[in-house]
């Protein structure tokens, strides 16, 4: 059953400085960074039964005073998901950048990865060079992870004239990884969020990049979780092509959705 994602009422504070904080986990706030996206986001997925109400009339809305211990479960996830952060001060060889990689927490419930989401720093406000990265526990954000060797990912560029997109973009992208959103969900590595002077990048990591079909069908579903439209199109790039040209956004797209 699908766990309820509650609008936020409210903006967060942010952190003042450009690292993110380690978040606890504790059932998350009500507060939030976007306050609109909650309403137009991908449901979460809850790997475990939730007693909520079906009718949807405000009679039957009870609150934590009523049912306080129904509304102290968390509601679990289907996998774990570990976020991790990286912000090279400089172009650096592959030994120093997996230095600068911090895991900063790993989650497994709806409650936490709003608690979370609700304690980091917005992918907007970070450094130019720094990157968020989402993957299921166990896999680790780089080409050469035994999970993502064979995959690919599929690229949205973000242009400056339009940085207002990114954090709902980037919101509704992990929202789609953690409820499992897609049909082959079992094919989703992670999702990463590039920070960069040009362009910022979204980027969908996916297991397999010779599966045509398992890859096209990622992209489509995750194109249409970001809205856009029919003419606007993203591509997908073999990690063994970036591992080749060590270069992670200017290889040829093996497809386009």
């Amino acid at each position: 059953m699908a766990a309820t994602l509650n609008k936020p009422t409210s903006a967060s504070p942010l952190p003042h400085d450009d690292e993110p904080t380690a978040a606890s986990t504790t059932t998350a706030s009500t507060t939030n960074h976007s306050p609109s996206a909650a309403s137009d986001a991908p449901a979460v997925a809850a790997g475990a039964d939730a007693n909520t109400s079906a009718s949807g009339n405000e009679d039957d809305l009870m609150t934590v005073f009523e049912d306080p211990v129904n509304f102290n479960v968390k509601h679990p996830l289907q996998n774990r998901w570990t976020l991790w952060f990286d912000n090279p001060q400089k172009r650096t060889g592959q030994h120093n950048w997996e230095k600068s990689l911090k895991n900063l927490i790993t989650f497994d419930t709806v409650e936490d990865f709003w608690g979370v989401y609700n304690n980091v720093v917005v992918a907007s406000q970070l450094a130019h060079g720094a990157n968020y990265h989402l993957f299921k526990e166990g896999v680790r954000p780089m080409w050469e992870d035994p999970e993502n060797e064979n995959g690919g990912k599929w690229i949205f560029p973000i242009p400056k004239a339009k940085r207002g997109d990114l954090d709902q973009s980037w919101l509704f992208t992990m929202l789609a990884c953690i409820g499992e959103s897609f049909n082959n969900s079992e094919e989703i590595c992670g999702a990463v969020v590039s920070i960069r002077k040009q362009q910022d990048r979204i980027a969908l990591w996916t297991k397999h990049a010779l599966d045509a079909d398992a890859a096209t069908a990622a992209g489509g579903h995750w194109k249409s979780i970001l809205q856009l439209q029919d003419a606007d199109k993203i591509g997908y790039q073999a990690h063994s092509d970036a591992l080749r040209k060590n270069s992670s956004f200017s290889n040829q797209d093996m497809y386009t959705v």
